[in-house]
């Protein structure tokens, strides 16, 4: 029993994961809520901010960095596929080879770069007039699709905010996330990224106008 105990704190410090006591925040849901981070990984920049201008609609939204990095993503899967389709041709299109790789290569870059580009440009919605959240362009109708899930924003106990290290080839760095932890201590992730005072003040802006508590385990 102990060795399994011990392996699982192991795996823990390799994920890069901290320790938080819930008893600091003096709420029985805080107990029954896990506390390592719901979405492993996440960017080491700011990818979304949110926009509170509207009081029955808070929107997290991409920042220009992000649209920029997947900008970046897609340009040079873009240039990845003309560059050598070009070259293919201007050669007598007689080294094959050279377009299957640009297909491949340009071809990878680019449904990177458009995929993070749907992800990241997806807004998360706090729509206060209705008390729900969901994530996408319009509002979901209810429905038992599991495409059109929506979270009741009366069913949130808390805002959560977790930190993780994330290593990678180049070193490690922090990622913040806030999730939404419902009264059944379940959580809803909302956003995941690397500026902690960003992560910080949108979790309190979604706690004061929510009403509820926001517990800080950055």
């Amino acid at each position: 029993m102990f060795e399994k105990i011990n392996k699982l704190i192991e795996a823990g410090k390799k994920k890069g994961l901290d320790s938080v006591d819930p008893d600091v925040f003096n709420h029985p849901v805080a107990q029954l809520t896990d506390w390592h981070p719901l979405r492993g990984g996440g960017a080491s920049f700011q990818t979304h901010r949110l926009d509170s201008s509207n009081p029955d609609k808070l929107v997290f939204k991409a920042t220009t960095g992000a649209k920029l990095f997947c900008g970046l993503f897609t340009l040079i899967g873009f240039l990845g596929l003309v560059i050598p389709t070009v070259a293919f041709f201007k050669q007598g299109g007689e080294d094959w080879s050279m377009l299957l790789f640009a297909l491949f290569f340009g071809g990878i870059f680019s449904a990177v770069g458009l995929l993070m580009g749907y992800f990241f440009a997806l807004p998360r919605v706090f729509d206060t007039f209705y008390g729900t959240y969901y994530k996408g362009w319009h509002r979901p109708k209810h429905s038992m699709s599991s495409n059109n899930k929506t979270t009741d924003l009366n069913e949130v106990a808390a805002i959560q905010v977790l930190r993780e290290r994330v290593r990678s080839k180049n070193g490690s760095y922090y990622s913040y996330e806030i999730n939404l932890v419902m009264r059944d201590a379940s959580r809803v992730n909302v956003t995941d990224h690397g500026k902690k005072s960003a992560i910080t003040e949108d979790a309190e802006t979604l706690a004061q106008t929510l009403g509820v508590p926001m517990w800080n385990g950055a």
